[in-house]
């Protein structure tokens, strides 16, 4: 799960609530396409489903929210619009691998499940009907967000099933980017670190009491050999709590000097005593320490694979959706353009051998 779970939330939820009024579950929004092509403008057909305006606007949105986590100003509207162009070639993607994931006959609902239980957790939730709550209080649909992150998943199961497991990579590639890109991988002295913060806001007297009497036994815990960010998952009132308390990666330097003195002088591995701050009391764990310069190939092994995997995976997976959008039925309303469109593209009015809407007797 990633970190600032919280965050997507928040703006995955947003970007539903824009046509909330219009859309109902996603699930009968498909279901009822018939009936609602003549409320609103039909942007595009994948097989027995519709793409509305309401669905590209809401996914418009939604890809602005994300961005402007990241980027704000002429930056965001640059970027923006460069990525905008491609919003209905996603939808028709995520649409055709949706169904292939359906016709194979895979199932999301334990990955689904413990999404949500990650959600509860972090939210510090104790009941799904609570998260369901907390939606409701924010004027928020759970249904369509459930539904969404059921076609993410989905999506992201037939990639790796399809796509991403059948690319295999060339050990000796690995080395060789290596060698060739020595200098290029350079970096400033790092600390890596992850965290446990007992709050102690708004705590005074027995309550305050309490908190150091809870991060005791935390440490403890930690110094017994329990996993650190396994702790951190259940004990840590930070947002790093779902990620174990990872922090990533920090420049010495620029740590405060009261923790700088104290994270230096552990080895790999390592965790500080309690450390009190203005959030509360923060133990720290130095995962790992890299020096400057260039890192050993052991280092950045796995940094190397996940480029040249990423690498091959894109146009593979460019490749598959093109090869999808050839054997399924595809149409895209006049005034409208998919930019994955291919020249020999399923045509209105023909059955291709193979195709859902052939198999369906459509």
């Amino acid at each position: 799960m990633k970190r600032f779970l919280i965050a997507g939330i928040l703006a995955l939820a947003a970007a539903l609530s824009v046509a909330a009024p219009a859309r109902g579950q996603a699930a009968q929004q498909h279901e009822e396409s018939n009936n609602r092509a003549v409320l609103e403008q039909i942007v595009a057909r994948v097989n027995n489903q519709i793409i509305t305006q309401t669905d590209l606007e809401v996914a418009r949105q939604r890809l602005r929210n994300e961005m402007s986590q990241q980027l704000s100003g002429a930056e965001l509207e640059q970027k923006f619009q460069e990525a905008e162009a491609d919003v209905l070639r996603d939808l028709i993607d995520q649409y055709l691998l949706v169904q292939r994931g359906e016709d194979l006959g895979l199932s999301v609902e334990p990955e689904v499940i413990r999404y949500f239980d990650n959600m509860r957790q972090e939210l510090k939730l104790p009941s799904m009907e609570e998260v369901e709550r907390y939606f409701a209080q924010r004027g928020m649909s759970f249904e369509d967000y459930r539904q969404e992150v059921r076609n993410q998943i989905m999506t992201r199961m037939v990639m790796q099933r399809e796509v991403a497991g059948r690319v295999l990579l060339d050990e000796q590639a690995v080395r060789d980017y290596y060698l060739q890109h020595r200098e290029e991988m350079a970096r400033p002295e790092q600390v890596h670190l992850r965290e446990v913060l007992v709050s102690t806001e708004g705590a005074t007297g027995e309550a305050l009491a309490a908190r150091e009497e809870r991060v005791r036994e935390v440490l403890e815990k930690i110094r017994k050999g329990e996993p650190f960010e396994e702790v951190a998952k259940q004990y840590s009132d930070s947002p790093t709590a779902s990620e174990g308390g990872d922090l990533g990666l920090f420049d010495p330097d620029k740590l405060s000097s009261s923790i700088r003195d104290v994270v230096m002088k552990l080895r790999a591995g390592g965790v500080t005593d309690p450390l009190r701050t203005p959030q509360g009391f923060l133990i720290l764990q130095l995962v790992e320490h890299y020096a400057a310069g260039v890192p050993p190939f052991e280092q950045v092994e796995s940094e190397i694979r996940q480029k040249l995997y990423f690498d091959q995976v894109q146009p593979a997976l460019r490749e598959y959706l093109s090869q999808m959008r050839r054997e399924n039925y595809v149409m895209v309303a006049a005034g409208y353009t998919d930019t994955g469109a291919v020249e020999d593209e399923f045509k209105p009015g023909a059955v291709r051998r193979g195709s859902r809407r052939a198999r369906k007797g459509e």
